[in-house]
């Protein structure tokens, strides 16, 4: 049986996470030297650097995928002139097939009301 490679620390921590006691915040009269084509030099705190603050998303709600309506598979039969025109329109609008009859299939029905 082959051994796995350990894991290095970038990794264990794109996959564990920081833990709280590893994680540093950068004090706000810390200074960094930028340079610039002015000077040598310029004094940046890094307060500044900071974006205004946001609520932190987490790595696993930017993975989740947003919720979406259940589809339902729905097979039609099509004449193979109405099957090449779908295919030429989807080679040259360079979409799905399922995409173009999903759009003509809303558009075709925006006017029928159900409640």
């Amino acid at each position: 049986m082959k051994k796995r490679k350990p894991m290095d620390d970038a990794m264990a921590q794109f996959v564990f996470g920081t833990p709280p006691e590893l994680k540093t915040e950068p004090t706000p009269q810390s200074e960094t030297l930028i340079p610039s084509p002015e000077s040598e030099a310029v004094p940046l705190t890094t307060s500044s650097l900071e974006p205004s603050p946001q609520p932190k998303e987490s790595i696993m709600s930017k993975l989740q995928a947003p919720n979406k309506e259940v589809t339902v598979r729905f097979t039609v039969d099509m004449s193979e002139s109405l099957h090449r025109k779908l295919s030429m329109l989807a080679a040259r609008t360079g979409r799905k097939k399922v995409d173009i009859v999903r759009m003509l299939l809303e558009e075709g029905l925006s006017d029928v009301d159900i409640e």
